[in-house]
């Protein structure tokens, strides 16, 4: 029997597709000029009886773009379980579908007409026992002061088989899971989450299929029919590109077809582990704007997410952020117009953040010895600001991983197919003497110490670390810095590379236990460079080879910072850390800052040290210096520092003070 169904206007917003609670669908689409338009109904795969369903719409349920209707007396439409719009000949995916069918295999080259929306059934809905509990989650909603963020690519992050999980779980959300322990030992607060909504990853020139005499499948590319083995087909692994904005990605998840409950619970549990989740979302010049502010206020209510990282050229930034919605949102962006934003005034928290690539640039050319250096460097480290957030990194997920940063001078991109032409050419790199792989035991070691030299310069600096997964153990891409279509062993990362160099990651677990167990490392505001609480010290000061003498010359390849503990009202002991960043290819001198009457400087990091060491176990080799009565000469030691190296003090108690003091005074009375 035909279907006889009542086709009437409604409201136009918001868009998307569903069954209603009285079992009539209800469709707001958006549809170009065509002849004709409408939507097509699917039943479940298992239904052989079932037909699939075709209606046109009407020019009278047309309100500017948009087409909005609803259509009652739909026979058996709870057998009807995905949907396509159709314009003329040709269907597309509904762009506000909140699940997606046709996409569950990573990587397998889906036409068009196949990918379908999911049909929401707000009856079955309601009545399901399997409606997601959110129960108590809370945002953990931790300050940028006190937050060091992990970026990772969900399938990479934990495809390979080195990661030591279920296959079910490789390259999933549920895989990330599986990793929590890992991330909390490394004191990660915030994931990062490369672009997670759904997409056809392949990058297909094809138009559409077109009839051949012979019946061969032929395709349409540029205008001209070609056979399938002509047409070179990419993969775009990164996922930055157009893409299904409301879905999440159903071969990101153990079980497709329960992709969103599974995104649920995987924000919920990084939620209970005190974890942010802040998603990357990437938009065409093109996008429409309503469409953006659409889409972040729909994972936000519906996936509890804690922040975006907005990547794309034309965005309505200014109008997402005065949102009152993400009023308590973490937004990261290149730049923002806080003036024009806050009219002026400095908000209670902040939840802006700008990515800040100047800190990349400045510590890659001082770790290389570049000349004219010294001054960016330090600039770089203190900076810090009381209206939005600052990001640092070293690497990110385009460009050299650390690993190559230090083991490669130029990029090699061949596997890429695009004659090693794209990606950067301007890595700001050094290979340690020896382009890519090597055995020679003196170049590892250069490497390894650069690596944790310039992770102490990102760790030790003002604004909020964030690391590339895998870069806190040497993972590497084979000098590979644009891997954007490599879904294999170059991208995915390696987890034996973590026994290999056990020794970068302890590093790194070190540092973070020294920047958030010290505020001098993690302020929330910028350092005044004075002494404006008259303790004798600024609250920082900057060095050279002669204490309070510093050498911002564009020769000069090395920098002493001194952070002075007594600015510190909520720490006990205040303790003061001297950071020594000696970039020169040679052994340098430092004097280290006399300290307050009672103190005295203990070594507690060098990164010229093969392997973490005890203070106690550390020699320092010292030169014994004659005491003056110029208040800059150091009244301590004259140390020796290795070439391109950093070393850490901090002031401890001298527990032989007193006694000395004791034996003058005895003496003095005799």
């Amino acid at each position: 029997m035909q279907n006889r169904f009542e086709i009437c206007a409604e409201k136009p917003y918001p868009l998307g597709c569903y069954i209603d609670y009285d079992k009539s669908l209800v469709v707001r689409a958006v549809f170009v000029s065509s002849k004709k338009r409408g939507i097509t109904l699917y039943p479940c795969a298992d239904d052989t009886d079932t037909q699939p369903l075709s209606i046109s719409f009407h020019k009278n349920l047309k309100r500017g773009a948009i087409y909005s209707a609803r259509i009652r007396n739909i026979k058996d439409i709870d057998k009807y379980e995905s949907y396509n719009y159709f314009e003329d000949d040709s269907y597309f995916c509904d762009p506000y579908a909140k699940h997606v069918i046709g996409l569950e295999h990573f990587g397998a080259d889906v036409p068009d007409s196949e990918i379908r929306a999911k049909l929401d059934n707000k009856a079955n809905r309601i009545s399901s026992s399997t409606c997601f509990d959110w129960g108590d989650d809370k945002a953990p909603s931790i300050p940028y002061e006190d937050s060091f963020i992990y970026l990772l690519h969900v399938r990479g992050f934990t495809k390979s088989p080195s990661s030591g999980i279920a296959s079910s779980k490789r390259g999933t959300f549920s895989g990330i899971i599986e990793k929590i322990p890992y991330l909390k030992e490394l004191h990660v607060t915030t994931l990062e989450l490369m672009p997670v909504v759904e997409m056809n990853e392949v990058e297909n020139p094809i138009k559409r299929p077109a009839p051949s005499e012979n019946g061969a499948v032929v395709y349409s590319k540029n205008g001209s029919f070609v056979s399938e083995d002509e047409v070179t087909k990419r993969l775009n692994f990164w996922g930055y590109k157009k893409g299904y904005y409301f879905a999440p990605r159903t071969s990101y998840c153990e079980k497709p077809s329960d992709a969103e409950n599974e995104f649920k619970t995987f924000v919920k549990t990084m939620h209970e582990n005190g974890i942010e989740v802040v998603l990357q979302f990437f938009f065409e010049d093109k996008e429409n704007e309503s469409l953006i502010v659409d889409v972040l206020r729909f994972w936000r209510c519906t996936y509890h997410v804690d922040g975006f990282h907005l990547k794309g050229a034309r965005l309505p930034i200014r109008q997402i952020v005065r949102d009152p919605l993400f009023m308590d949102v973490k937004i990261w962006y290149d730049w923002f117009d806080v003036g024009d934003i806050y009219g002026g005034e400095v908000p209670d928290k902040k939840y802006l953040a700008i990515y800040n690539n100047s800190f990349m640039y400045a510590a890659r050319r001082f770790l290389k010895s570049d000349d004219n250096t010294v001054s960016d460097f330090f600039k770089a480290m203190i900076s810090n600001r009381t209206d939005l957030g600052i990001i640092n990194y070293v690497c990110d997920y385009e460009g050299f991983r650390l690993a190559d940063l230090v083991s490669y001078e130029h990029k090699h991109n061949e596997e890429n197919c695009e004659n090693n032409k794209d990606g950067t050419d301007n890595n700001l790199s050094w290979n340690c003497g020896i382009e890519g792989r090597t055995r020679r035991h003196n170049i590892l070691e250069l490497r390894k110490k650069q690596m944790k030299n310039i992770l102490s310069m990102l760790l030790l600096g003002q604004g909020t670390p964030m690391i590339f997964s895998g870069d806190e153990f040497g993972n590497s891409q084979g000098g590979n810095n644009n891997p954007y279509c490599q879904d294999n062993e170059i991208s995915w990362v390696d987890w034996k590379a973590l026994d290999k160099n056990r020794d970068i990651f302890e590093f790194v677990k070190l540092l973070t236990e020294i920047r958030f167990s010290n505020k001098a490392f993690h302020s929330d505001k910028p350092f005044k460079l004075m002494d404006y609480i008259s303790c004798g010290y600024p609250d920082l000061s900057c060095h050279g080879k002669d204490a309070w003498r510093p050498d911002l010359s564009g020769y000069s390849h090395v920098l002493g910072m001194l952070y002075c503990g007594l600015y510190d009202k909520a720490s006990e002991d205040k303790p003061f850390f001297y950071v020594c960043y000696n970039m020169h290819w040679q052994n340098m001198e430092f004097a280290l800052p006399t300290l307050p009457e009672g103190y005295k400087w203990e070594l507690v990091v060098d990164t010229a040290l093969e392997a973490i060491q005890k203070p106690e176990e550390i020699k320092v080799p010292a030169v014994e210096v004659i005491d003056s009565k110029d208040k800059v000469a150091s009244k301590e030691v004259l140390q020796l520092q290795s070439e391109r190296s950093v070393r850490i003090y901090k002031s401890i108690v001298d527990v032989n003070y007193k006694k000395k003091k004791d034996t003058k005074k005895k003496n003095g009375k005799k």
